[in-house]
């Protein structure tokens, strides 16, 4: 095997193909090899500066590679070929100098060319496959959490308006409320529990509001006046009105005295 005059891109793809990091140095500029389709073309090799920009390059050009930090010049490369390949056969006779108008393809074993283009193209349609299945999954991700993160919003959306509702629904009036079997309860009627099956039986207090609860129906708010097992003075309690009734103040009942 006859030693390499100059890099080529049979060379820089052996080391590319290994997938170790890989820079050329040409024309007194460092490029980066990102890939075996950097070289893919036998005439004009591409690299990346420090920028991020591609360049192309001569092959001949090329000063030396840089693998994995490693310096390797064309004497160094040939050097180890050499000790690898050492007691193999025996080496061609001599050919005749291409022309300098020659092609760089012409100056490479074909078959050497044919494995690497058939390797170049079989990882980079891995390299595909690859890119677009992981693009596709990022995309129904998105998509299911998009998708979530709607239903989500709809649900808390919906859970609010329904407190709204319900909210404005217990809004207390400070003047009539509701009437019941002809009386009308007002805010600041003494009334009584008269629903002998409440444990709040017998109660007494001053009303301060009625509600309208949705299913229930109109409730009055009041505060305990009198004492009970089940009552103080000063008990805030909540009755629909058909257990309550109307009654006369005491006349020597202090009103201020039980809103307290």
């Amino acid at each position: 095997m006859e030693p390499a005059k100059t890099f080529n891109n049979v060379i820089i793809g052996q080391f590319a193909l290994t997938g170790t990091p890989l820079k050329v140095y040409v024309n007194g500029r460092v490029l980066t090899i990102t890939g075996v389709e950097d070289v893919e073309d036998p005439n004009l090799g591409f690299g990346m500066d420090e920028d991020g920009q591609m360049h192309h390059f001569n092959y001949s050009q090329v000063e030396k590679l840089i693998v994995a930090g490693n310096d390797v010049n064309i004497a160094a490369y040939n050097t180890g070929m050499e000790a690898k390949f050492k007691g193999g056969e025996a080496e061609p006779a001599a050919e005749e100098e291409p022309k300098e108008d020659e092609k760089e393809s012409d100056k490479l074993p074909k078959e050497s060319i044919m494995k690497l283009k058939d390797l170049i193209k079989e990882i980079s349609q891995d390299e595909v496959d690859a890119e677009v299945e992981g693009a596709e999954a990022q995309m129904d991700a998105a998509k299911a959490k998009l998708k979530a993160s709607s239903a989500a919003m709809k649900s808390t959306v919906k859970s609010s308006k329904e407190k709204i509702k319900a909210a404005r629904s217990m809004e207390v009036s400070d003047g009539v409320i509701k009437e019941d079997g002809g009386y009308t309860f007002v805010t600041g009627d003494i009334i009584k529990n008269i629903n002998p099956k409440c444990k709040h039986f017998g109660s007494q207090g001053i009303v301060k509001g009625v509600q309208d609860l949705p299913g229930v129906g109109s409730v009055a708010i009041y505060t305990v006046t009198n004492t009970g097992e089940t009552y103080k003075p000063g008990d805030s309690l909540t009755k629909t009105i058909d257990q309550l009734a109307p009654i006369q103040a005491p006349d020597d009942l202090e009103l201020t005295e039980l809103y307290i």
